[in-house]
């Protein structure tokens, strides 16, 4: 289901945080956002790596930045389906969620879907349709709860989060979820969805 952090200008992604998260989101992250100049900031990558992850933070520490750590469920583990998926030039999207969309293509992921089949046309017939309030207040209604979605506009600098109440405040970070952050390496007060948790090989039996 993935994990998407928001971090605001000159906060911090705690190491726990981040290895919580990554215990179970393994199938590749990505980054977008801005440097402390405003200039944009974009990766994404089909393995993860932790010490990558943590250089490319480490590499802006005062920009407003957003990571995406994927759980495979629908579509390969190629780079192709890694986030954030670019919509146009300088319009990026996050997504963390399920959608019922998929199946066109083989191999490709719902936000895939989403991005090829709807917003990338919908962008190119009604350019700034996706920096209007209105429609993102109706596209998040599409959405549901259930699915979060993070847009930035390097023209205008900014960066959207639909379905933000239903995420999670943590130490100045918004979180999408917190089911899929690790109990066992970090254990959240009240989060709003019950978190999984992994656990050793050695506590494992199916007999």
């Amino acid at each position: 289901m993935c994990v998407i952090v928001h971090k605001p200008r000159d906060a911090r992604i705690p190491a726990d945080l981040l290895e919580a998260s990554l215990r179970l989101n393994a199938d590749g992250w990505g980054l977008m956002g801005f440097d402390a100049d405003g200039e944009l900031v974009v990766e994404r990558h089909a393995e993860t790596d932790a010490d990558a992850i943590r250089a490319a933070l480490e590499a802006h520490p005062e920009g407003e930045l957003v990571l995406h750590l994927r759980q495979r469920t629908r579509g390969s583990n190629e780079k192709v389906n890694a986030h954030p998926f670019k919509i146009a030039d300088g319009l990026y999207l996050m997504h963390n969620g399920t959608l019922p969309l998929g199946g066109r293509v083989p191999g490709r992921s719902d936000t895939w879907h989403l991005v090829n089949d709807l917003l990338r046309p919908l962008h190119g017939r009604y350019p700034g349709l996706l920096a209007d309030e209105v429609f993102l207040q109706l596209l998040e209604l599409g959405l549901k709860p259930e699915n979060k979605v993070v847009l930035l506009d390097a023209k205008n600098s900014g960066l959207a989060i639909l379905n933000r109440a239903h995420g999670a405040e943590f130490e100045g970070l918004w979180l999408s979820n917190t089911r899929w952050i690790d109990r066992s390496r970090l254990p959240l007060a009240d989060p709003p969805q019950p978190q999984q948790r992994s656990y050793p090989a050695d506590r494992l039996n199916f007999g």
